[in-house]
């Protein structure tokens, strides 16, 4: 497992009761049963950790762990690129 998705899967459990090991692929509302104060957090989570500001519309579809990682690697790299462009 990478830093990313370690860090991510650090973040679910700190404001879940979800196991760190749940399958990446798992629907983390569907399948999980995380309830919408928690995603509240989990933005809020993965925004402090990773010191990027995270869509709303981005965050609504990355659904899974699997999801969260993709898009925070996308996010950063976006952030990366423009402070190198700056």
């Amino acid at each position: 497992m990478e830093k990313t998705e370690t860090a991510i899967r650090q973040i679910i459990t700190k404001v879940t009761t979800l196991s760190p090991d749940v399958p990446g692929d798992a629907d983390l509302y569907l399948d999980l049963g995380v309830a919408s104060v928690h995603a509240l957090e989990l933005l809020t989570g993965l925004e402090e950790a990773f010191g990027v500001a995270v869509p709303d519309d981005e965050f609504v579809e990355a659904t899974s762990i699997n999801k969260l990682t993709a898009m925070m690697r996308s996010l950063m790299n976006e952030a990366e690129g423009e402070s190198v462009s700056a």
